[in-house]
C-alpha cells in the first residue's frame, strides 16, 4: 500500500502578499518568517495549523480538496514583483498631527482624528 504524500498548500505571505508554498519556512520575497503559521480553511474560515490533514471545525479533508484543485489553473494568485510603494501615482504629502500623532494630509485644516485646528505659518 502506497502512502499519499501530504498536500502542498499555497499561501499568501502576510507581510508582502507573495504567493508561497505551505512548506516554506520564510517568504522568498521579503524574508518574513512563517513559524507557527496557520491558514484559513477554505470552507469554514477556521484557522488551521499547516501540518493538519483536516479542519477540526468542519472536517474538510485537505488532501481531497487539494486533489480537486487544478494544478494547471490559469488564475494568477501572485501580485506584481514591484513594491506597491513604488507604483506611479499622484504625490500625496502626509504629515503627523502635533496633538495626537495620527496622519493628516497637506490639505487638511484640522485633524480628522482629534479635531485639532491647523494654521498656515
Amino acid at each position: 500500500m502506497t502512502e499519499n504524500p501530504a498536500p502542498v498548500f499555497i499561501l499568501a505571505c502576510i507581510a508582502c502578499g507573495k504567493t508561497v508554498s505551505g512548506i516554506e519556512k520564510s517568504c522568498p520575497r521579503c524574508g518574513a518568517s512563517f513559524d507557527e503559521v496557520r491558514f484559513e480553511c477554505p470552507f469554514c474560515g477556521e484557522l488551521v495549523l499547516l501540518d493538519s490533514s483536516k479542519c477540526g471545525a468542519c472536517g474538510t479533508e485537505f488532501s481531497v480538496f487539494a486533489e480537486l484543485v487544478d494544478e494547471n489553473s490559469s488564475v494568477v494568485l501572485d501580485g506584481p514583483e514591484n513594491d506597491v510603494s513604488q507604483a506611479q501615482g499622484p504625490d500625496i504629502m502626509e504629515y503627523e498631527c502635533p496633538a495626537c500623532g495620527k496622519p493628516v494630509s497637506a490639505n487638511d485644516n484640522e485633524c480628522p482624528s482629534c479635531g485639532a485646528k491647523f494654521s498656515e505659518g
